[in-house]
């Protein structure tokens, strides 16, 4: 999933432990060098369940407090297996509190590793 998103925003994500001011330490599943994008990966396959919903919608507050903390003030993406995207439909409340809050979101397609934004 992050090496697709990676090569779809044509940057190199990797997975690091970010430290923040107050001794604070937050990893994070994708962040390029220049910390302009930052990705959660949200990568559950089978029955989508509720606590999935809730592990997706923890990332994507992770993802926006971290973009107030963050100098750089990053791209903001949360990549969801397909199962998951059930969550993120046009009539949810959840794609449209990440619109809102400028969270693009992709559904990944395990089949052939493509990837769909996820539009309201």
């Amino acid at each position: 999933m992050l090496r697709a998103l990676g090569a779809l925003l044509r940057v190199d994500l990797e997975p690091r432990t970010l430290q923040l001011p107050g001794n604070l330490r937050v990893e994070v599943e994708g962040i390029d060098q220049a910390e302009s994008v930052l990705v959660q990966l949200v990568p559950y396959l089978g029955e989508a369940r509720s606590t999935h919903r809730m592990g997706a919608l923890a990332d994507m507050f992770k993802l926006v407090w971290l973009r107030g903390v963050l100098p750089t003030r990053p791209r903001l993406v949360l990549c969801v297996a397909e199962p998951q995207a059930r969550f993120f439909t046009s009539a949810s409340w959840p794609l449209s509190a990440a619109k809102a809050q400028q969270v693009d979101v992709y559904s990944f397609h395990t089949a052939d590793g493509s990837l769909h934004l996820l539009t309201a």
